[in-house]
């Protein structure tokens, strides 16, 4: 079997993996590949048009693939999980390349669409947004006919996941892409409240249940020269504006349902926002409270996440609580006892009946879809089966780590997994999914197609024995996050939404930036006291109207009927 060719257009920058512990899985873009210069593997442009009538070096049809690279990578049959894969479909890949640099990557594909030059197969993480525009061009084909006969593990995937399928559908009927996965179990429940529950025994105190509840708690904290160097240094609650890691949005969420990003929330099928109503404002007046009476630390509007973590860690028994994705945002993880003594608060219930944790669905989790088959595939059902292949467990596996009984492989038995009621059935080999291991980059290949969802990702990670030790620590995240999942949104409004003109899509952009940006400044404000809520509040209500706010909730309902409504 010959090497194959990549066509590297750009220089290729190496991107890196960044997986945070216990979060999201690695996208497509983050295994990728080189600005190959041997003579097996020379560098070419040409090639993309009509090649899946060409033979492969074994009588094989060949496929062309448009794919974000990585200098560490190898896209050849050099590459284990390449060569699995063609030896399993009996198909050649040869692929095109796309550079590692999102924004280069993005100049490149609309570059490359917009010539009329371009392969069988894009494999690139697109939105709805994008897909559907290229489909709509005629670029990318419908799959719907390709998926009612081969999409065996596509239609498994929407039976698990409704809202990928419901997510999946064009407003013209059509599906023009495969839809992806890249699900964090824990990652739902962004930021969480952190606390100290040794800190809480010691004052004789339970967990808090409602907002009132929590003030008290706070107020003994703060009395009580926990460090005892005889200061009232403590720091009852603090968070950052980094990351998820704000104090404010958590604590909004006993008043009124409502994220940073959407500023709204759903009832009923209506979109409504949030930021303008008498609960929102009763929520900043419970937090103007809390601040004025020392319960919120001053800089939790300001501190970077790193600086936060610092003073966590200057004095362990210095800082109660902190809002963070996840606590070794705050404390040492390597600290045994102090792992196992921070936990998750469950949400307590505000004066207006509002008790949510704040939620964001996997369907937000990932950019949306990938594997586009386009017009001048001359066998699409050959492109399609390949992807649905791809989506399989077993081929999932192998494009994620190898070579099974090297890399990874079955368990003797099933054992009891991090999420709960699942189970872990495979091993993956310590240490060897290092970006930074030659090994590992060479002998896989992340498409972004492969099963992402949370019930796979928890059958490589068996239930560790000793849960407070680091290593254990998505499994701890897992057991934290089990505490508040029975608080989601009752009806959830998805935040990367799909309007059918890229007029209204690029509007409701616009003023959705602007709206976040002017709603999280006054809310610091309102909360520090910088702004008063008895004389600023109806100038505040005023100047969001001047924002827009009523085309933006507009659009927001537009694209919420569009999802609701979609096949």
């Amino acid at each position: 079997m010959k090497r194959k060719t990549l066509a590297t257009g750009a220089a290729a920058i190496g991107l890196a993996a960044v997986m945070m512990l216990g979060g999201c899985g690695k996208s497509a873009g983050s295994q990728t590949g080189a600005n190959t210069t041997s003579n097996e593997s020379k560098a070419s442009e040409d090639g993309t048009k009509d090649s899946s009538k060409s033979a492969g070096a074994e009588g094989q049809e060949t496929i062309t693939v448009a794919v974000q690279m990585n200098e560490k990578g190898e896209y050849s049959d050099q590459n284990y999980a390449i060569r699995w894969l063609e030896e399993q479909t009996g198909v050649n890949l040869e692929f095109v390349a796309l550079p590692s640099d999102a924004a280069d990557a993005d100049t490149k594909l609309n570059l490359m669409l917009s010539s009329g030059d371009y392969p069988d197969v894009i494999c690139y993480n697109l939105n709805k947004q994008k897909m559907v525009k290229f489909g709509k061009e005629g670029i990318f084909i419908p799959i719907n006919d390709l998926y009612e006969k081969y999409g065996n593990n596509m239609k498994k995937m929407f039976a698990d996941r409704p809202q990928y399928e419901q997510n999946a559908y064009a407003p013209d009927g059509n599906m023009y892409g495969f839809p992806t996965a890249s699900e964090s179990y824990h990652g739902q429940a962004y930021p969480k409240l952190w606390y100290n529950s040794e800190w809480l025994k010691s004052l004789n105190l339970s967990e808090p249940t409602t907002t009132e509840e929590l003030k008290e708690v706070l107020t003994a904290v703060k009395n009580s020269d926990y460090n005892g160097n005889g200061k009232a240094d403590e720091i009852p609650l603090t968070g950052s504006p980094d990351w998820d890691c704000q104090l404010e949005w958590y604590l909004m969420n006993s008043f009124i349902p409502c994220d940073k990003e959407s500023l709204s929330y759903a009832k009923d099928g209506k979109v409504i926002f949030a930021g303008d109503k008498p609960e929102f404002k009763e929520g900043l007046a419970y937090m103007h409270d809390l601040f004025q009476n020392g319960l919120i630390d001053p800089t939790a509007f300001s501190q970077k996440s790193d600086q936060m973590q610092q003073v966590i860690h200057s004095d362990e028994k210095l800082v109660f609580g902190y809002t963070a994705d996840h606590f070794a945002m705050g404390i040492d993880l390597e600290n045994k006892h102090l792992n196992e003594i921070t936990n998750a608060m469950v949400p307590v219930d505000g004066p207006t009946g509002a008790r949510y944790q704040p939620h964001k669905d996997y369907i937000d989790m990932t950019k949306g879809f990938n594997w586009f088959i386009t017009d001048e595939c001359k066998n699409p059902e050959l492109a399609f089966k390949v992807g649905d292949f791809i989506m399989g467990d077993e081929a999932s596996m192998v494009m994620m780590y190898g070579e099974k009984g090297k890399y990874w492989g079955d368990l003797e038995k099933p054992v009891e997994s991090i999420l709960p009621g699942t189970e872990a059935i495979y091993w993956i080999k310590p240490g060897y999914t290092s970006n930074e291991n030659d090994e590992y980059n060479k002998n896989t290949f992340w498409t972004g197609l492969e099963n992402q969802m949370a019930e796979f990702r928890s059958s490589m990670n068996p239930l560790p024995e000793d849960m407070y030790v680091s290593t254990s620590y998505e499994a701890r995240l897992y057991e934290e996050t089990e505490k508040v999942v029975g608080y989601f949104y009752k009806e959830y409004l998805p935040r990367q939404i799909f309007l059918e003109e890229d007029a209204d899509a690029e509007q409701f952009a616009t003023l959705q930036t602007s709206l976040q940006e002017y709603v999280k400044t006054s809310m610091a404000q309102f909360i520090t006291g910088e702004l008063s809520l008895d004389k600023d509040w109806d100038t505040y209500v005023s100047t969001l109207q001047s924002y827009n706010v009523e085309t933006y909730t507009q659009l927001y309902q537009k694209a919420y009927d569009l999802y609701s409504k979609a096949r």
